[in-house]
């Protein structure tokens, strides 16, 4: 399952305490060569380039 082009995103990871969670948005998908999975094309605020990242990575911001 992937995410839904547009779908406003955070990383999963627990941040330190007063650490900033960047926001991206889920622009395209790609696919993982050695295993054949899709991940989610995520471009993030200030980033001129998207980067990959898996399902469990990710989270929907509310």
């Amino acid at each position: 399952m992937t995410l839904d082009k547009n779908t406003i995103v955070t990383p999963v990871a627990p941040k330190t305490q007063g650490e900033l969670r960047p926001f991206g948005r889920v622009v395209s998908y790609a696919e993982a060569v050695p295993f054949g999975e899709r991940l989610n094309m995520v471009l993030w605020d200030g980033m001129r380039k998207p980067l990959p990242y898996y399902d469990d990575e990710l989270t929907i911001v509310d």
